[in-house]
C-alpha cells in the first residue's frame, strides 16, 4: 500500500511538473504552437553622412584640383565609349598622354549592400571605408593584371557611385580609383 502511494505522489508530482511547464511556455510564447519571432535582417551598412549625387552633374564629381592631383586632366568628358559592366552614363578624366583615366557613374538603382550581397561573384572583393562610407572592391579580374578596377560607392540610401581606373603602365589601378572616390566624396552634396 505504501508503494502504491509512493507512486501515485510520484506520477502526481510529474503530471504536475508537465503542467506547470507547458502553462510557462504558453506564457511566454514559446510554445510550439507560437512560432519565434522573426529577427530584423539587417539593411546592410549604415551610411552616416549620405551624399545625394542623383541629380549631380557627372563631370562635377571629381572636381579639377583632385583630378590633378591624380595625373588625369582637371576637366572630365562625357564617356562616349562602351558602357563598362551594367554602368550608367558616366564622365571620364583621362591622362594628358591618354594612358590613364577615371571613370565615375551614378546608380540610383540599387544600395552598396548589393555588392556586399554578390561578393562570391568577384574573385577580387574588398570591402572598404572610404571618406566615411561603406565601399567595395569588386573585379571579375586581377586589376594588377588587368591594368583596370572598380570601387563602388554607397552614397546614400539606393545611390552608388562606381569608380573605374585604368592604366597602361600598370602600377595599381585600385589605388587611383580609391584616391578619386576618397578625395572628392567630402565635395559632394549632402542629402536632405
Amino acid at each position: 500500500m505504501k508503494a502504491k502511494m509512493s507512486l501515485l505522489k510520484r506520477g502526481g508530482a510529474v503530471a504536475a511538473g508537465t503542467v506547470l511547464t507547458a502553462l510557462l511556455a504558453a506564457c511566454s510564447g514559446t510554445g510550439a504552437e507560437s512560432p519565434a519571432p522573426q529577427q530584423p535582417q539587417p539593411a546592410g551598412p549604415q551610411i552616416s553622412n549620405p551624399k545625394d549625387v542623383s541629380s549631380a552633374d557627372l563631370c562635377s564629381l571629381l572636381p579639377p584640383e583632385v583630378a590633378t592631383s591624380l595625373g588625369v586632366a582637371p576637366a572630365g568628358q562625357m564617356d562616349d565609349g562602351p558602357k563598362i559592366g551594367d554602368s550608367a552614363e558616366a564622365c571620364v578624366w583621362r591622362s594628358p598622354d591618354g594612358k590613364d583615366s577615371v571613370r565615375l557613374s551614378v546608380l540610383t538603382d540599387r544600395s552598396i549592400k548589393t555588392y556586399y550581397d554578390s561578393k562570391s561573384q568577384y574573385p577580387d572583393f574588398q570591402e572598404l571605408t572610404l571618406a566615411d562610407h561603406p565601399a567595395v572592391r569588386a573585379n571579375e579580374g586581377d586589376p594588377a593584371k588587368d591594368g583596370a578596377c572598380s570601387i563602388f560607392l554607397g552614397a546614400a540610401d539606393g545611390q552608388v557611385v562606381h569608380s573605374f581606373a585604368t592604366q597602361t603602365n600598370i602600377t595599381d589601378p585600385c589605388a587611383l580609383s580609391q584616391k578619386a572616390l576618397e578625395s572628392s566624396v567630402p565635395t559632394w552634396p549632402a542629402a536632405k
